[in-house]
């Protein structure tokens, strides 16, 4: 079995890693300009409509529409939890991508649907400590500071969710994932993709040595469209994944190498930064379990059983979920100091840091052309 079946964002996700010179920088954003951009650039920007004199128009549009999308993400975030949790209702969870072609056939939303909104709005007004809970109770409370009633909420989001989810699973509009919210989705499997990747780059170039690395869209594990497991609290685990693939391969030391974080949602990057300087306990669950004929290369297991060495202890998961591959790690000392984190859309935004290499997974998907030749010459810029 692919541990990566088509239906997985991964597998539908770009994963970049590029190679450049190092050199140290204060690191800071600035917005790019129509300077910025090289002139084969600027030609393939003009034959889509914008020029120098329409460039600083178009930023702010991308900026305002990608605000909104990080947004919707976090609404759709909100409806997966509500449809799929075990934490707040016995109730059977609702596949989303059946409850968006039930709402596209009949537009209502149904009795089962309707009852976890309910189990749902009991559980948002209990104050009980729950962390992926309170990650939506804070987004409740952002979306009713208007005056706008939950039920109402709920409905609505459904509603819109719903739509955004049909037409990418059911409608197969070729752009659905250039407009939809901007999710904050990640997974073992996006690690394992990584993996492979600087593996294969080691064999090519066994003395490459990497010391400062960008990471962009990490993500924070909130509820995915499909398969939640509710164990754990919500994290952020990708660049933990990298810097132990980066020791375990011999392609850095750990003492010496630094990490930046780059997330356009600010919920992301506010979990590293609070992670920082201590050892959080990171919960490692796949997110595709074996079942009905579904099984796990050999290579997969491998690589589940051997993640985490490199950057802390493993540990027994104090709840596994049938089929998945679990394990939990309790990182070393010292793991998060190396990691500094920064809030940015990689469209607009340049930072002006040096490093040697950089992963990108499950971001350009979302983006247009047009956007997505914006991003490509943020990211060169931090290897010249």
């Amino acid at each position: 079995m692919n541990p990566l079946p088509p239906s997985s964002p991964f597998a539908r996700g770009i994963l970049i890693i590029v190679l450049g010179l190092n050199a140290t920088a204060s690191p800071a954003l600035h917005e790019i300009t129509w300077t910025d951009l090289a002139p084969p650039m600027q030609s393939l920007l003009g034959a889509r409509g914008i020029d120098h004199a329409s460039f600083g128009a178009y930023v702010a549009d991308v900026r305002r529409r990608d605000r909104e999308r990080v947004r919707d993400g976090d609404l759709d975030h909100l409806m997966y939890y509500a449809l799929q949790s075990s934490a707040f209702t016995n109730l059977p969870p609702i596949e989303p991508a059946t409850s968006a072609k039930a709402f596209a056939q009949h537009a209502t939303i149904p009795p089962p649907v309707q009852d976890r909104f309910t189990a749902l709005t009991s559980a948002l007004r209990d104050r009980a400590h729950d962390a992926r809970l309170s990650y939506f109770r804070e987004i409740v409370e952002r979306e009713r500071a208007s005056g706008t009633p939950l039920p109402r909420l709920l409905s609505e989001q459904y509603a819109r969710a719903m739509r955004s989810l049909y037409e990418k699973e059911f409608a197969a509009a070729g752009d659905a994932y250039q407009r939809r919210g901007l999710s904050t989705d990640t997974s073992v499997e996006a690690g394992y993709v990584v993996y492979l990747g600087l593996a294969a780059l080691h064999a090519l170039e066994p003395d490459r040595r990497v010391r400062r690395v960008l990471v962009v869209g990490p993500g924070l594990d909130l509820a995915p469209r499909t398969g939640l497991v509710d164990v754990g609290d919500p994290q952020s685990y990708q660049p933990f994944a990298i810097i132990d693939a980066l020791v375990g391969l011999g392609l850095a030391d750990r003492a010496a190498l630094r990490v930046r974080a780059l997330d356009i949602n600010p919920r992301v990057t506010d979990w590293m930064t609070r992670a920082h300087g201590t050892r959080p306990r990171l919960s490692l669950i796949s997110s595709i379990a074996e079942r009905d004929g579904v099984r796990f290369t050999a290579d997969y297991r491998e690589y589940f059983a051997a993640v985490g060495r490199s950057v802390g202890v493993e540990q027994r998961l104090a709840r596994a979920a049938a089929g998945h591959l679990s394990k939990s790690i309790q990182l070393s000392a010292g793991v998060t100091d190396a990691i500094d984190a920064t809030t940015a859309d990689i469209v607009v935004d340049r930072l002006d840091e040096r490093f040697d290499l950089a992963i990108i997974t499950n971001v350009f998907p979302y983006l247009s052309d047009r956007d997505l030749l914006l991003a490509i010459t943020s990211t060169h810029s931090v290897f010249r």
